[in-house]
């Protein structure tokens, strides 16, 4: 059982980071949400505190992987604990990037079908980062089957999010006529791409899940 692999510290330690990085997330989801209410002094103050909570997260991930290397647990799983942390921190790696993009962006000007999509698009990365949470939790519970079914939510809604993806560069096509300056629309195109990123690492994230379910206990 995981929970009998790992030392306790470790464990407390992860569960804390899952939680900065559903907090990452859900920080920047709300950011948008006071962009498109003209709220734009606090969803400012928003970016920010997205890109703190980030910042806190890797530090325990640093802490984490630290434990990992001063324990002695065997190498083959702490490869794949390894990697698992690395897919999850990629996650708020791309939302980072987001909230950086977002800081530089003029958001209204640009067209309500474009922001509806993008929107959209956040939408499909906080469903999944919470339901990689709780997919975790699940594996701490031992309960595998639960967490399998959650896991396959994720690459359910991962798909979801590439058609969202493919639907908003193409009405950045559409609109590139009233998008002024040029730079405007590139900046919009990297935006999507970061978002669709970390909607990439979760479904990431969510294979390690599995992976480790299936490699590192009696459930297969």
């Amino acid at each position: 059982m995981i929970r009998d692999i790992l030392p306790e510290p470790i464990i407390e330690m992860f569960e804390e980071y899952v939680s900065k990085i559903i907090d990452t997330v859900n920080s920047f989801h709300r950011g948008i949400e006071l962009l498109n209410d003209m709220r734009i002094g606090e969803a400012r103050e928003k970016l920010a505190e997205t890109m703190k909570i980030e910042s806190k997260a890797d530090k325990i991930r640093k802490k984490i992987l630290l434990l990992l290397e001063e324990s002695r647990l065997d190498p083959s799983f702490k490869e794949d604990f390894f990697h698992l942390i690395k897919r999850i921190d990629r996650i708020a790696d791309w939302v980072k990037e987001a909230a950086r993009d977002l800081t530089i962006i003029p958001y209204l000007e640009t067209p309500a079908d474009i922001r509806d999509g993008i929107h959209s698009l956040i939408e499909k990365v906080v469903s999944m980062t919470r339901l990689l949470g709780a997919a975790v939790e699940k594996i701490l519970d031992e309960e595998y089957g639960d967490a399998k079914e959650i896991l396959k939510k994720i690459e359910a809604i991962e798909e979801e999010a590439d058609e969202i993806d493919v639907s908003n560069r193409g009405k950045l096509l559409k609109y590139s006529d009233n998008i002024k300056p040029v730079t405007l629309a590139i900046l919009l195109h990297d935006l999507n791409s970061d978002l669709e990123d970390a909607a990439d690492a979760c479904e990431e994230a969510a294979d390690y899940l599995r992976a480790l379910i299936v490699t590192w206990t009696n459930n297969y």
